[in-house]
Formats: C-alpha cells, sequence, structure tokens
C-alpha cells in the first residue's frame, strides 16, 4: 500500500514538471541551457576549487590502485603456491603451523605502506580462565513467559 501511494506521489509529480505548451517548454530548455553555462565555465570562475578538487580525485584513484595491486599481488602469491603449502601444513604437527610469507607489493613512496604479513587463517581462542560474568542473581530464572 505505501509502495502505491510513494509511486501515485512521485507521478504527480513528474505530471506537474512537464510543460503544457511551447512557451514552458522554450522557459525549461533556457533555463537548463543556462545551467550548463554555468556548470561549464565553474572552474573558469574558481580555479582553486577545481584544483583541490582534482587533489582529491587523483588520491582516490591512487588509492584505488594501491588497493587493486595489492589484492593482486595477494591472489598472485597464495593462489601459485596453495599445492605446496597445503601439502606441507599437512604434513607438519598442529603446534609447527606453517607461517605466512609478507605480500610483495611494488613500492610507492606516495602511497601508503604495506603491512608486512596479512594472516590468512583465523588465530585459535585459547581459553584459560571463566568467561562467566554472570551473578548468582543474574542466573535466576524470574520470568515464565506468557502463560498460555
Amino acid at each position: 500500500m505505501m509502495f502505491l501511494l510513494r509511486s501515485a506521489f512521485w507521478l504527480v509529480v513528474l505530471i506537474l514538471l512537464i510543460p503544457t505548451d511551447a512557451a514552458q517548454q522554450k522557459q525549461i530548455y533556457g533555463t537548463a541551457q543556462s545551467a550548463m553555462n554555468d556548470l561549464s565555465s565553474f572552474c573558469d570562475r574558481n580555479p582553486q576549487t577545481c584544483a583541490s578538487g582534482q587533489d582529491a580525485f587523483n588520491t582516490l584513484v591512487r588509492k584505488a590502485q594501491y588497493g587493486a595491486d595489492m589484492i593482486m599481488a595477494l591472489v598472485e602469491q597464495h593462489s601459485g603456491s596453495f599445492d605446496a603449502t597445503h601439502s606441507a601444513a599437512v604434513a607438519l604437527p598442529s603446534n609447527q603451523a606453517a607461517q605466512s610469507a609478507p605480500v610483495a607489493i611494488p613500492s610507492n613512496d606516495s602511497i601508503m605502506p604495506v603491512p608486512s604479513a596479512v594472516p590468512l587463517e583465523p588465530m585459535p581462542w585459547e581459553q584459560s580462565t571463566s568467561q562467566s560474568t554472570l551473578s548468582p542473581q543474574d542466573l535466576e530464572t524470574n520470568w515464565g513467559g506468557p502463560s498460555i
């Protein structure tokens, strides 16, 4: 029901925006044309804003390339040596698990540093002490649910 109300609302808004005659249509086209002219000359009027926007965009592109390079290096490192490391890890006792080699990423000083190793498997949780933090009053059952 809400979908129908929303759809009807947006349909009415769309109908109200449609021009009814040629004069309104020319006025809408003129307004759109002046808006495009204003946007196309924005960098001429505000060169500092456009320069900082270009710097931010370049930083975003470099970070995306760096992330893609890091992922590709990780995939290439572990896809080629999966069979050898898997068979060696199975042959070793559990207390001598094989450590992964650091990820080799091409260095570029203008980009963030890469961590030296990425863990591939979760670390086991060693439970040395009790994790129970409830008091005896918390453990008592007071509420029995609805009576049916």
